[in-house]
């Protein structure tokens, strides 16, 4: 009989830790993340936007994308085409703040994007229960066009990709200088719902230039600006060097041509690296030869989130990025607090059924 009592005893401690394992989550989900937007509450799709917030969970923080015809599970902010569920990662300080500035011009797959309300997930890597949400209503201007590619030299074709809000099928595309003297004048249609495609031959000589796209059924008009650059011979294939020497592939400056140096490490080191989606090598890696503007530069390493960011280069400097990689939450292994807990819980549950069969 004091058999059986102590066997229901420890069945009742038993069940009271599974509902205090299962519990505690749900106890501990007072959230420790936020995220704030900077703004009157909408944007237009082109501009920057600016989040920050603070992560005192821990030190790794991405943010993901959610709205119309996106996954549920949300896309990196930085890439709609992106994996499910994964997020782009944000710079700590110390303290756990982070401030991001989200350029959304630079978006890939941003045609996907609408005048709709989207979401912005704060989310802790370690434990997916520390999120904050945000939200911001993005709109298309009347005009929105992608210039591609941009920077380009003098003697390539400039794409034009844009769509029309309103529907106009008439289009008008001029090119300026600075100084807005009309240098060309390109007339084009955009189909019924209001997406049009064209492209031309830049002649223009070095330098920036405003492109704008009217209509005569729409007010706004939308200006972007194109920067023509010296034909050149771009830094493709580079092998890592020393710290402090740079890499140019044997390949020489155009003369005249003022350009900037990339500096790029990672931790862990031999991620590769692109830069504006070229492959470049691998970390760590100086680059030589880039074009002054902003880029786009990706870390990539197996088991890790992918590191992008906007990344200026001035002429005449040295740009340098040492990113921190952050471990996919699919690749992290179990704590060992995780792990004691299982084997203390199959633990019990052998020594009651052990006591169970001898009772029998």
């Amino acid at each position: 009989m004091g058999k059986i009592q102590n066997s229901r005893s420890i069945s009742v401690i038993v069940i009271l830790i599974a509902f205090a394992l299962c519990i505690q989550p749900v106890l501990g989900a007072t959230s420790k993340v936020s995220i704030a937007y900077r703004g009157a509450g909408g944007s237009y799709i082109g501009d920057t936007v600016i989040f920050d917030g603070y992560n005192h969970a821990g030190n790794s923080t991405v943010l993901i994308l959610t709205g119309p015809d996106l996954p549920a599970g949300g896309v990196p902010v930085y890439d709609l085409n992106g994996q499910e569920g994964t997020g782009n990662p944000v710079v700590m300080n110390e303290d756990g703040s982070w401030r991001f500035a989200w350029y959304t011009s630079s978006i890939k797959g941003v045609d996907k994007m609408q005048t709709a309300r989207y979401y912005i997930t704060a989310k802790d890597v370690n434990d997916p229960t520390q999120t904050a949400t945000t939200s911001v209503m993005m709109k298309r201007p009347d005009f929105y066009v992608t210039a591609t590619p941009n920077p380009l030299e003098t003697g390539e074709y400039l794409q034009l990709l844009g769509s029309s809000e309103l529907g106009a099928t008439d289009i008008r595309i001029q090119v300026m200088d600075m100084e807005g003297k009309v240098l060309h004048t390109y007339d084009t249609a955009a189909s019924k719902s209001g997406y049009f495609n064209y492209a031309f031959h830049v002649d223009m000589i070095p330098g920036d230039y405003y492109v704008t796209v009217s209509s005569p059924s729409v007010k706004t008009t939308y200006r972007t600006i194109v920067s023509i650059i010296p034909p050149q011979t771009p830094v493709v294939n580079a092998t890592p060097t020393p710290s402090g020497q740079s890499s140019t592939s044997g390949q020489n400056t155009p003369s005249g041509m003022q350009t900037g140096t990339l500096s790029i490490t990672s931790n862990p080191s031999g991620a590769s690296v692109y830069v504006d989606s070229v492959s470049m090598g691998n970390t760590p890696i100086t680059l030589a030869n880039i074009a002054p503007g902003t880029h786009t530069i990706e870390i990539h390493d197996a088991g890790f989130l992918t590191y992008s960011v906007q990344a200026t280069v001035n002429a005449g400097e040295t740009t340098s990025l040492s990113p921190s990689l952050i471990r996919s939450p699919v690749a992290q292994p179990l704590s060992p607090i995780t792990v004691l807990v299982a084997l203390g819980f199959a633990g019990i549950l052998f020594v009651v059924l052990s006591g169970n069969r001898k009772n029998e």
